[in-house]
Parts: structure tokens; sequence; C-alpha cells
């Protein structure tokens, strides 16, 4: 995430970033299976997670708490906007 904020933040203006609930099971459906068991994701395909996506729609992380997302798109210069 810091890396693609830093490059936003080239243009010298705050980035906006959206900050959605998505279901565990559409992250889990992102996610090789490989990756799970080598990072030990625990995600329940019926949790809800909050995700941070650039304008242009494109996730940079996901968060189990919308108070999390919001506080790390902060963190990185960013300003988030809640989509519902």
């Amino acid at each position: 995430m810091a890396e693609t904020m830093e490059a936003l933040n080239e243009t010298d203006t705050t980035p906006l970033v959206y900050v959605r609930e998505v279901a565990g099971a559409d992250v889990l459906a992102g996610i090789d299976e490989t990756e799970i068991r080598e990072h030990g994701i625990s995600i329940g395909e019926s949790d809800t997670l909050y995700a941070v996506h650039t304008e242009d729609g494109t996730r940079m992380a996901v968060f189990s708490d919308r108070s999390h997302a919001f506080a790390a798109a902060r963190y990185h210069g960013a300003e988030p906007v809640s989509v519902h």
C-alpha cells in the first residue's frame, strides 16, 4: 500500500481512496490457496471486511475493521471516503 500511495502522492495532491465493505468470500476468491497456507490467512467466507481502493477501483488493502482501513489510508497520506 505504501508504494502505491507514494506513487499517487507524486502529483502533490492528497489522493482520494475509497473504503467499502467486501465479503470474505470475494477476498478469498482472489487469493491462491498456496498464499492462504503460506501466510496463515484466516478469513471466513461470511466475514465482512473493509477494502481500500484507489480512485480507479484498484483494491490496495483489506482490513478486518473499518477504522483500521481509514487509519491506514490516512497514515499513508490519502483521504479516505466511505462507499456504501
